[in-house]
């Protein structure tokens, strides 16, 4: 079995705004694993409701979890941006051979980046119900990783942070 044939499914976490997708598809490319963005698969009705501010409820949430859950069960090597807020939606994701990496990442570098994404469906409306959801990782969530981000992360940077974090080179 090659590297790129090996099972590792990696889901990178946080809130709107915390670069999921920008690391996402560079770690994709890095680990030649396809990269699937869970905003992709949000339904219209879903992106409609965060575009007015309002965030999803755990109802909301479930037929999408499912959806990227199956989609992790399908691949054997693949990198998902999902904000996993919750425990209970990583236990969701959690298929075998699953890690999370959760960026950490401080509210008002998260503002700044919303307002600097104008067009999103996911602005800075939606902050503060995206923060007021998310569960940091808690004790026995072996499987997650934290990797704190700050103004002078680059993405090169946050990558070699991932990396390292999952011990893959």
């Amino acid at each position: 079995m090659t590297p790129s044939d090996s099972p590792l499914r990696v889901v990178v976490m946080g809130v709107s705004g915390s670069g999921k997708s920008t690391l996402g598809r560079a770690l994709g490319a890095a680990l030649r694993a396809p990269f699937l963005d869970g905003d992709d698969y949000h339904t219209p009705q879903a992106r409609a409701r965060m575009h007015a501010g309002h965030g999803l409820t755990d109802a909301d949430r479930a037929p999408w979890l499912a959806r990227l859950r199956a989609e992790l069960d399908a691949q054997g090597r693949v990198v998902l941006a999902c904000s996993a807020l919750k425990r209970t939606y990583r236990d969701a994701l959690r298929a075998p051979g699953t890690r999370f990496l959760y960026l950490d990442v401080p509210e008002p570098l998260l503002a700044t980046r919303l307002r600097q994404r104008p067009g999103h469906y996911a602005g800075t409306d939606l902050l503060p119900s995206q923060l007021a959801t998310l569960e940091a990782p808690q004790r026995g969530e072996h499987d997650v990783l934290t990797l704190p981000v700050t103004a002078t992360t680059t993405p090169a940077g946050l990558l070699a942070q991932a990396l390292t974090a999952l011990k893959v080179t």
